[in-house]
C-alpha cells in the first residue's frame, strides 16, 4: 500500500528546489504543475551496463556507444602535447581502458580529476582498439541514479535554462506534483473530459497519465517515443481548440460602422492602377467586419508589394467620411510620414491625415484627421474615445491583446504584416483573429536569388557596378549598426567602406538615427541623389526606394526565412526585373544552408512560410505565444515544435469528431 506523503519533508523539498523553478521562469514555467508539459526531444538509453569485453570491435568494426561500470585503476593525469588532454586508466575486472578526455574541447575536466583510485563510475561512450590499447575519448560520465534507466533529454536554451534544468524540475514534478499536471492539462481544454480529448486527438492511450509517465519515465525508449508523439498530438489538438475559443467573443454595438460599398469603389477609382481580386476581396472582409457588433479581429497578410497599404488606407478614408475616427500605427517615423505622403498622393494634398512621432509637439484634431504614427500616438489618445478603425501596418512588439486594450474594445482593430501567414500559421499565432489573405501582385517583377560565399564575394561588386550603371540603385543590409568588436558586420563601419569605393553616391539609413537624419537620407536615396544603401534591417519594414535593383544581405545567417523574404520584398517595387543576394563571409552549419535554400527555392511567401515550418516546426510562434499571458497563449505545452501537417491532422480530427 502507498504510503501517504510526509507533508513537512515534502515543504523541506519545495523549498529546496524552489530557485530551480526561478530559472525556468522566461520559458514561461511558473508553476511544478507545468515542467511535465515540457517535450523531450530526445533519450538517452542507459537501461543496459556492458562488460569491456563485451563491445570489443569485431573485425575493427567499432559498435556505437555502450554503457559501462568502471573502477578507477590509476588516476588522472593531464598532458600538454600535442593537445591538452586528460588520461585515465580504469577497469571493469577483467580488462583495462584508457579514458582520454581533451580539455580544449570545452569539456569539464574537474568530475574526472576528483575521482580516487578504487573508486566507482559510469560512462557512456565507445570503446575503440588504438595501437592494441583499448580506450575511450570522451566518453559522458552518468550519475549513479541514472544507471538502468532510460532518461528523456530536454531542450538547453542558452540563457534561459542551464544544462540539466528541465531534466530536474520534471523529476521533482513526477514526485510531487503529478496528478496537478494531468488536472491542469485536461482543464486546459475548456470543458472537455479525458476521454473525449484522448478521442478528439485519435489516441488509443488508456489515459492522460499513461502518457506523461511514457514521455518523461519511460521504461524503454521506444515507450519514451510513442509518449512524446501522443503529446504531440494532444498539443496541436490545445491549439485547435484554443483558436476555436477565442473565436466568440460579445457583441458591441458602439463598433458598428455601416461603410457603403459605393464609397470603398469611388476611393478606389482614384488609385493609379485597378484593385487585385484579392485586394477588393479584402476591403470587402474588412467593410462587412466593421458592419458587425462583433469588433472587427483581422489579420491582412499579404508580400511586401501586394498592396496591403490600399487596404488599410481605403477603409481609413471611408471610415473618416462617415464621421468617424481611424488610427494607424506604424513600426516607425519613416514609414508613418510614407504614409501620409502616398495618401496625400492618391487622394489629393488636401485629404485630411496627418503624421505623429515622437517629436510631434502639439496634437490637432479638428477636422477629425486621419492619424498615423508611432507608439508615441497611442500615449496622445488616452483619454479620448476608442477609434472606430484602428489598424497595424506591420508587427509592433505587442500582443494583440496589448494592442486593443490600448485602443479599446470597441475599436475595429486591423492587423497588417509583411510575413505571409498560410492558414495553419495563422491558426496558431491568431487564433482570436480572422484572416484575410493578398497572393495576388498588381505589378509583375522577377527577382533572381542567390547564396554568395566569401570566395564569390568580387561576383557581388562586379554586379553592383552593373546595377549603378544601368541608372538602378543597390541596398546592402547589415546587422549591426555600430560595433567596434564586430565592425565587419556594421553599418557605420561599412558606410565608410562603401563610401570609399563609391563617393558621393552613398547614403546610411539605420534605426539609431535621429528622426531628422533619416528623413534627409531617405530622401537622398528616393530622389536618386545617392545610388547605394547601406542599411540595417530598418528597410525591412516598408521603406520603399523606387529604383532598388539589387539588395544584398550580409550575414544572411542572422535572419530568419520570414525576414529575408521581406527584404527581397523591397526589390523592384514598381515591377521589371531585380537581384537579392545572400551573401555568406564565414561558413555556416548544413542545417543553416538548407534554410536559406528555401529563399533561393521559393519565391511565394506563403509556400516558403510552410516549408520552412515543416523543416523546423512552428517554435517560434511558440516562443511569442511564451512571453505573453492568459487567453492569448496558443497552448499549454512547451518546447515543442510542432509542423503544419500536425495542426492540419488535429484539425481535421476535431471536425470529424464534432460531426460524428
Amino acid at each position: 500500500m502507498q504510503q501517504p506523503p510526509d507533508i513537512e519533508q515534502v515543504a523541506i523539498e519545495e523549498a529546496y528546489k524552489r530557485p530551480l523553478l526561478d530559472r525556468l521562469k522566461r520559458m514561461g514555467i511558473t508553476a511544478w504543475h507545468e515542467p511535465l508539459l515540457c517535450l523531450p526531444k530526445s533519450f538517452l538509453d542507459y537501461s543496459g551496463v556492458c562488460t569491456l569485453k563485451q563491445a570489443l570491435p569485431r573485425n575493427d568494426v567499432v559498435s556505437g556507444p555502450k554503457i559501462f561500470t568502471l573502477l578507477v585503476s590509476e588516476e588522472a593525469v593531464v598532458v600538454s602535447q600535442p593537445k591538452k588532454r586528460l588520461i585515465l586508466n580504469a577497469t571493469d575486472g577483467m580488462l583495462v581502458v584508457k579514458i582520454v578526455i581533451f580539455i580544449d574541447a570545452g569539456v569539464e575536466a574537474a568530475p574526472w580529476k576528483r575521482l580516487e583510485v578504487g573508486e566507482k563510475f559510469h560512462v557512456r561512450g565507445v570503446l575503440q582498439n588504438w595501437n592494441s590499447t583499448l580506450q575511450m575519448v570522451g566518453p559522458t560520465m552518468i550519475e549513479p541514479q541514472l544507471v538502468g534507466s532510460v532518461v528523456p533529454v530536454y531542450e538547453k536554451r542558452r540563457g534561459v535554462v542551464a544544462d540539466g534544468a528541465i531534466f530536474d524540475a520534471t523529476r521533482h514534478a513526477l514526485k510531487h506534483h503529478f496528478d496537478t499536471s494531468r488536472k491542469n492539462l485536461v482543464d486546459s481544454y475548456n470543458g472537455m473530459s479525458e476521454a473525449d480529448i484522448l478521442v478528439r486527438s485519435r489516441l488509443k492511450a488508456p489515459s492522460i497519465d499513461v502518457i506523461l509517465r511514457a514521455a518523461h519515465a519511460p521504461q524503454s525508449e521506444d515507450e519514451g517515443m510513442r509518449g512524446v508523439a501522443a503529446m504531440r498530438r494532444l498539443a496541436a489538438l490545445s491549439i485547435v481548440e484554443n483558436a476555436r475559443r477565442l473565436k466568440s467573443r460579445d457583441p458591441v454595438p458602439a463598433s458598428v460602422v455601416n461603410i457603403p460599398l459605393e464609397l470603398i469603389d469611388e476611393l478606389a477609382a482614384q488609385l493609379p492602377y485597378p484593385l487585385t481580386g484579392d485586394q477588393r476581396i479584402a476591403i470587402r472582409e474588412i467593410v462587412a467586419d466593421m458592419a458587425s457588433p462583433l469588433p472587427m479581429r483581422r489579420v491582412l497578410s499579404g508580400d511586401v508589394g501586394s498592396g496591403k497599404t490600399f487596404c488599410i488606407m481605403i477603409p481609413a478614408l471611408a471610415t473618416q467620411r462617415l464621421g468617424f475616427r481611424a488610427v494607424i500605427l506604424t513600426p516607425n517615423a519613416l514609414l508613418a510620414d510614407q504614409f501620409v505622403k502616398e495618401c496625400k498622393q492618391h487622394f489629393g494634398e488636401d485629404a485630411n491625415v496627418i503624421a505623429v512621432t515622437a517629436s510631434t509637439k502639439k496634437l490637432d484634431l479638428s477636422g477629425n484627421p486621419i492619424l498615423v504614427g508611432t507608439t508615441a500616438l497611442l500615449t496622445r489618445l488616452k483619454g479620448q474615445s476608442a477609434p472606430a478603425f484602428f489598424a497595424v501596418d506591420e508587427e509592433q512588439k505587442m500582443s494583440v491583446g496589448q494592442k486593443v486594450e490600448l485602443t479599446g474594445l470597441s475599436s475595429n482593430y486591423l492587423q497588417a504584416t509583411a510575413t505571409p501567414i498560410p492558414r495553419t500559421t495563422a491558426l496558431i499565432s491568431h487564433g482570436a483573429m480572422e484572416v484575410s489573405i493578398i497572393r495576388e501582385m498588381p505589378v509583375v517583377k522577377t527577382i533572381s536569388t542567390h547564396i554568395v560565399t566569401a570566395g564569390e564575394r568580387k561576383r557581388l561588386f562586379d554586379h553592383t557596378r552593373k546595377v549603378l550603371f544601368s541608372g538602378g540603385q543597390v541596398a546592402i543590409v547589415y546587422p549591426i549598426v555600430n560595433d567596434n568588436e564586430q565592425e565587419k558586420k556594421s553599418v557605420v563601419a561599412a558606410y565608410a567602406e562603401w563610401d570609399k569605393q563609391f563617393p558621393g553616391l552613398v547614403g546610411m539609413v539605420h534605426g539609431q538615427m535621429k528622426e531628422g537624419e533619416k528623413l534627409a537620407a531617405v530622401d537622398g536615396l528616393k530622389s536618386g541623389k545617392q545610388q547605394i544603401a547601406v542599411v540595417s534591417s530598418v528597410i525591412e519594414i516598408g521603406l520603399t526606394l523606387p529604383s532598388l535593383r539589387s539588395l544584398i544581405v550580409v550575414h544572411a545567417e542572422r535572419y530568419g526565412t520570414s525576414t529575408l523574404h521581406q527584404l527581397r520584398g523591397r526589390v523592384a517595387r514598381h515591377g521589371g526585373t531585380g537581384w537579392f543576394f545572400i551573401y555568406l563571409p564565414a561558413s555556416v552549419s548544413p542545417e543553416t544552408k538548407q534554410r536559406l535554400q528555401l529563399v533561393v527555392d521559393y519565391s511565394d511567401g506563403f509556400i516558403l512560410s510552410e516549408k520552412d515550418a515543416e523543416l523546423r516546426g512552428y517554435g517560434d510562434l511558440f516562443e511569442d505565444a511564451e512571453r505573453q499571458s492568459g487567453n492569448s497563449r496558443s497552448t499549454v505545452f512547451r518546447c515543442i515544435d510542432l509542423t503544419p501537417t500536425e495542426i492540419h491532422a488535429a484539425a481535421q480530427a476535431a471536425a470529424d469528431s464534432n460531426s460524428a
